[in-house]
């Protein structure tokens, strides 16, 4: 009998789940994605870093319950 070795197997299995985790985003990172404009604007229009951390702390949260959260200004 020849010696097997597993770790060809977890090499392909490792592969395997980090392209399907890269070509299908979750939804919770598409949520922040798309709010993510508010912030970039705020970033523009030099608000302060309390209120774009206050804003942060919003998109996180709104997502985390709901991914089809949308922040409002």
């Amino acid at each position: 009998m020849k010696d097997f070795s597993v770790w060809p197997g977890v090499l392909i299995v490792f592969f395997v789940a980090i392209t399907i985790l890269t070509i299908f985003p979750s939804q919770h990172k598409q949520c922040i994605d798309r709010n993510s404009a508010i912030i970039e604007e705020l970033q523009k229009n030099e608000a302060d870093g309390e209120t774009i951390k206050n804003k942060g702390y919003e998109i996180g949260t709104g997502c985390r319950t709901d991914t089809n959260f949308i922040l409002t200004e």
